[in-house]
């Protein structure tokens, strides 16, 4: 699994419109792993939001990175399960919970235990794979990506959920529409990397697609009054057919 596009447009799109102008080596990888890890079949807004909340949550390191203060003043805080990684995984619970998935998986080994070894959380490997299939499965507060993003539906204000309640929803949301501006200028795709060499898309139980006549739908205008870019800021979001077809498959297969 991996997410395919031009890295390269990438990088050169978010360079300027997100970092300053200026990327460190250590963001490039930072952003390296995620797309190393990302379920192939992810959709294209759904990145965008991972991308946008691992730019919050890390300080624009783009790297896994320790909380601040390191839980003071916190409940988890004397535990020491104070949170790490690329969404801050945070309670003991927590951590049992991603050693078993992550050994399902098979990114952990056996002998390899978060609450063990809470510095394993900040392995980019491993914080890419908490990153995905937190957000995916609802980890964190219940919601999942596909209550916010697919089959016509874009609502990156609400999706900090996800994540945290409402906390710097906003903010979060307009760096978002520039991760997805960014995805979209370098092609980004969700079939071809899941369908190649004729194995069974990620994240879905090997369905037949049988040829046919698709009519995709438009997806209706961000609401919000928000001013952001590209998809946001056109007053109707502007997206191509076939990124609104491959979206409409990814929340398709997400509830089969």
């Amino acid at each position: 699994m991996a997410a395919s596009l031009n890295r390269a447009a990438f990088y050169a799109a978010v360079r300027a419109s997100l970092f300053g102008g200026r990327l460190k080596a250590s963001q490039v990888a930072g952003m390296d792993a995620i797309f190393d890890a990302a379920p192939s079949l992810l959709g294209t807004t759904s990145l965008g939001y991972s991308l946008a909340t691992t730019f919050h949550e890390t300080a624009r390191t783009m790297q896994p990175i320790e909380e601040y203060g390191r839980g003071k003043g916190k409940s988890y805080g004397p535990t020491g399960f104070w949170g790490r990684g690329f969404v801050q995984l945070t309670w003991e619970t927590n951590y049992a919970k991603a050693t078993t998935r992550l050994r399902q998986l098979g990114i952990l080994r056996a002998d390899e235990d978060l609450v063990k070894t809470r510095k394993l959380a900040m392995r980019l490997d491993v914080a890419a794979a908490i990153l995905f299939y937190g957000m995916l499965e609802g980890w964190f507060t219940g919601k999942k990506l596909a209550d916010y993003f697919g089959g016509g539906r874009y609502e990156p204000v609400g999706a900090r959920r996800i994540i945290n309640g409402t906390d710097k929803d906003e903010l979060i949301a307009g760096q978002c529409g520039l991760f997805v501006d960014a995805l979209r200028a370098a092609g980004h795709s969700v079939i071809p990397g899941a369908m190649e060499s004729g194995r069974s898309p990620t994240l879905i139980s090997a369905p037949t697609i049988v040829a046919a006549k698709i009519i995709v739908p438009s997806e209706p205008a961000p609401t919000g009054g928000l001013v952001r870019s590209g998809v946001q800021a056109t007053g109707g979001a502007v997206r191509s057919g076939l990124a609104g077809l491959y979206d409409l498959i990814h929340t398709s297969f997400r509830k089969a």
